[in-house]
C-alpha cells in the first residue's frame, strides 16, 4: 500500500553531511554488501575501544575522519541500487539492516563531535554542570529567557512551579512575584521540582536550533540497533538529567498530556525501509529515547516538512508538554515528548473513524501506547535502550 502511495516520490541520496566522495566503478551487489558490512564492523570495533578521558575529542574526530565519509558513501551507493518498486516497502533483510546501521553510524559520527563542542566530556558519569561549556550554557539561558517572555501567564506559572526557586534566582529568569511564590510553596510542600541540570537539559533538548537532540537520539539508536553504547555514554551527561527532568514534569498536571499525538517520519532514506519493517500492524516497537510529537495534527512534520513522508498517529498516549521549553522558533508547534514505552501498531480498520487522520492526503500509520505502567515498571534503564 505504501509503495503505491509513494510511487511518485523521487529518490534522493540522503547524507547526514556532504562528503564530496563518489564511486567511479560499478560493483556487484554482494561486493557492496560485504564492503558496507565490513566498514560497519570496523567502525563499531573502534567505537567500543573509546576511552572517555582528556583525549576524547581528538579520538572521536579521528574515528569520524576514518569512517564517516566512507560509510556514508557506501550507504548512499547501496540505496541507489534498491529497485524503485521496493523503495517504500518494509524490508528487514540483512542488507536493509546493514544500510540502516550504516546510516545511523554516519549520523552519530557527524553529531558527536558537535556535541563535544558544547559538552567537554572528559570522564565517565560526568554531570551536565561539569561538562557544559560556559558559552553554550549562556546561549541556552539567553534563548530560554527570550522564549519565556513570550509565554502566556499560565505557562509561566507552570514553569516556575516546576523549577526550584534557587534555580530561578541563579539563572535570572524573569518570573513574577506570584510565580516565585508558587515555586517556593511547591518546594515547601515537597513537590518534585527541576534542578539546574534538569532545566538546562530540557532547554537544550527542546531547542530547534542547538541540535543536541540529534546527538542523544542518534547515540541511543545506535545502541538499539547493535548494542554499542559508547556514544550513548558520551551523551549521557545531557540525556541523564533530561530523562530525570521529564519524569519530574510528568508528575505536574500542567505538563502531563494524555490523548492522541502525531509524528512525521522520514521514509525516503537508506534506513527507511528497515524502520518501516518494525512498524507494521500487529507489531510492537519501543523507541530507545523519549520521542517528540505534537498534539496538533496540522503541525506534525509530515504535514509541514518536505523530508517527512509518513504520518504516525498514536492513540492513548501519555507524554510531557514540552512547548514551554522550546525556543521562539518552535514554541507554537504543540510539542509533546513521549516516554520510551511500547507502541502497538494497528490496522486502519481497528481505529475508530473519529480518530482517523483528518488529512487523507498524508499516508498514515496508526499505533496505540500500552496502558500506563506502575512507576517502578516505567522507570527506564540508564540509558534506556531496548534492543529490537
Amino acid at each position: 500500500m505504501l509503495s503505491k502511495i509513494f510511487s511518485r516520490a523521487s529518490r534522493y541520496p540522503y547524507s547526514p553531511r556532504a562528503n564530496g566522495k563518489f564511486h567511479q566503478a560499478q560493483r556487484s551487489l554482494s561486493t557492496q554488501n560485504t564492503r558496507l558490512a565490513q566498514l560497519n564492523k570496523d567502525c563499531l570495533a573502534e567505537l567500543k575501544k573509546i576511552e572517555i578521558n582528556e583525549s576524547l575529542w581528538s579520538t572521536v574526530c579521528e574515528i569520524e575522519d576514518k569512517f564517516r565519509a566512507d560509510i556514508n558513501d557506501e550507504v548512499n551507493y547501496e540505496y541507489q541500487r534498491v529497485p524503485d518498486h521496493l523503495l517504500f516497502s518494509p524490508d528487514d533483510s540483512p542488507a536493509a539492516a546493514e544500510r540502516a546501521l550504516g546510516y545511523q553510524l554516519a549520523c552519530g559520527l557527524s553529531e558527536t563531535p558537535r556535541f563535544l563542542l558544547n559538552y567537554s566530556v572528559r570522564t565517565p558519569e560526568m554531570t551536565l554542570e561539569a561538562a557544559i561549556t560556559p558559552r553554550h550554557k549562556g546561549y541556552l539561558i539567553e534563548s530560554f529567557t527570550e522564549s519565556f517572555n513570550k509565554q502566556n501567564d499560565s505557562d509561566q506559572m507552570a514553569i516556575a512551579g516546576a523549577v526550584q526557586p534557587e534555580v530561578l534566582i541563579k539563572l535570572g529568569l524573569p518570573v513574577s512575584c506570584d510565580a516565585m511564590n508558587l515555586s517556593i510553596a511547591n518546594k515547601k510542600a515537597g513537590k518534585p521540582q527541576l534542578n539546574e541540570d534538569h532545566l538546562i537539559a530540557l532547554i537544550d533538548y527542546c531547542s530547534s536550533d542547538s541540535g543536541m537532540f540529534n546527538a542523544i537520539n542518534d547515540s541511543m539508536r545506535i545502541w538499539q540497533l547493535c548494542g554499542a553504547n559508547k556514544l550513548a555514554l558520551i551523551t549521557s551527561c545531557l540525556s541523564r538529567p533530561l530523562n530525570e527532568g521529564l519524569s519530574i514534569l510528568s508528575k505536574h498536571d500542567a505538563f502531563l498530556y494524555r490523548g492522541t499525538l502525531y509524528k512525521g517520519l522520514t521514509i525516503c532514506n537508506a534506513a527507511g525501509a528497515f524502520r518501516l519493517s518494525r512498524m507494521q500492524p500487529g507489531m510492537q516497537y519501543c523507541s530507545p529515547h523519549w520521542s517528540s510529537a505534537t498534539h496538533f495534527e496540522k503541525q506534525n512534520y509530515a504535514a509541514i516538512k518536505p523530508d517527512r513522508q509518513l504520518q504516525m498517529t498514536i492513540l492513548n498516549t501519555i507524554g510531557v508538554r514540552a512547548h514551554m521549553f522550546n525556543n521562539t522558533h518552535s514554541i507554537g508547534e504543540g510539542e509533546v515528548i513521549m516516554p520510551p514505552k511500547p507502541i502497538h501498531f494497528l490496522e486502519e480498520s481497528e481505529v475508530e473513524p473519529a480518530l482517523q487522520s483528518a488529512n487523507r492526503r498524508l499516508p498514515t500509520i496508526y499505533g496505540t501506547m500500552t496502558p500506563i505502567q506502575s512507576e517502578a515498571e516505567a522507570r527506564p534503564r540508564e540509558p534506556h535502550a531496548i534492543l529490537v
